[in-house]
């Protein structure tokens, strides 16, 4: 048992080590990714969201590509563990101190005698350190995270159990705008009943799901457009892309930078669909702009179902809540 705490805690020393480091190197790492996307911002946000995209995978890696900060040389030289220089002493008379072997006393018991006995379980929780505490703190945090993605899962094939083929007209619309963007297989087009976002998901099988009351609001160009722009997730593997940064928020939960990186993520790679969408369309921004002011108006949905299509990947409806 002893042997098992001395190990978790090694364990937790060198985890928190890491998680420090982690810390201030994510910390100049976004200031940096913050800096240059100033920088760039009268650019394509094609570009902005590469650049965070690799704050996010530079944010996965950090823990196996941390960087270690040796000493000054000048500190080393003056650390008080390396100056002390020890001698050997040499014994004139080594007879005198040769070690003698006695056997030990035997154990005896009786009135004025303490017996020695095994330590209890709270001595031996008593020997696990703060950062072991801290670790299994870490841990289930993350793991609870996990399964909060499972059931926002299980919501959502619930969602799609209510949802059924679009019609004709629709399902023309999508091929159509599928093969003008250069989608290599169209998306299978589900329509549902209920007050859902409009969104895509499925990584090897993309689904591009129409909530019927949002489309029955909307005349042919403003489907052409909104539809264009889901379209544009598939097109730039965004259901993909979206992983690695939402990996990095759960694991590192307890980081604001994490969560920073992630809404610049979300937010450039809208602007990046919308640019898409209205370079398609051939429609004016001020145009495009009053079809997401339409949709927003229609973006009633509970909040759990919201939380399942984001946690999906599903990209759709969130710059439209946040507008």
């Amino acid at each position: 048992m002893s042997t098992i705490i001395t190990t978790i805690n090694h364990w937790a020393e060198a985890w928190l080590g890491i998680m420090i480091a982690v810390a201030w190197q994510s910390a100049l790492l976004v200031a940096a990714a913050t800096l240059i996307a100033l920088l760039l911002r009268r650019t394509s946000p094609v570009v902005r969201f590469c650049l965070w995209q690799i704050v996010a995978v530079k944010l996965l890696l950090m823990p196996f590509w941390t960087l270690a900060i040796p000493l000054p040389t000048w500190w080393q030289n003056s650390s008080p563990e390396q100056s002390v220089v020890f001698q050997p002493i040499e014994i004139a008379n080594k007879e005198a101190v040769r070690p003698v072997f006695q056997h030990p006393p035997a154990l005896t018991t009786g009135p004025g005698t303490d017996v020695a006995h095994a330590p209890s379980l709270w001595e031996k929780i008593g020997e696990i350190k703060w950062q072991a505490w801290l670790l299994l703190i870490w841990f289930l945090m993350v793991f609870w995270q996990f399964v909060r993605l499972v059931i926002q899962r299980i919501r959502l094939a619930k969602l799609f159990k209510q949802a059924g083929p679009a019609n004709g007209e629709l399902a023309g619309l999508v091929a159509e705008l599928a093969g003008q963007i250069g989608l290599s297989r169209v998306p299978a087009a589900v329509c549902v009943a209920g007050d859902c976002p409009l969104f895509v998901c499925g990584l090897w099988r993309p689904r591009l799901v129409l909530p019927e009351r949002l489309l029955d609001s909307l005349d042919q160009s403003e489907r052409r457009q909104v539809v264009l722009h889901e379209l544009g997730h598939i097109k730039r593997r965004d259901l993909f892309w979206g992983w690695p940064i939402e990996i990095a928020r759960i694991v590192y939960f307890f980081n604001p930078l994490a969560y920073w990186a992630a809404y610049q993520i979300r937010l450039e790679r809208e602007l990046a669909c919308d640019q898409l969408a209205m370079a398609r369309s051939g429609h004016p921004p001020a145009e495009y702009a009053q079809t997401l002011v339409q949709v927003v108006s229609h973006s009633s949905q509970p909040a759990s179902m919201q939380a399942a299509a984001i946690a999906a990947g599903l990209t759709g409806s969130e710059k439209r809540d946040e507008g």
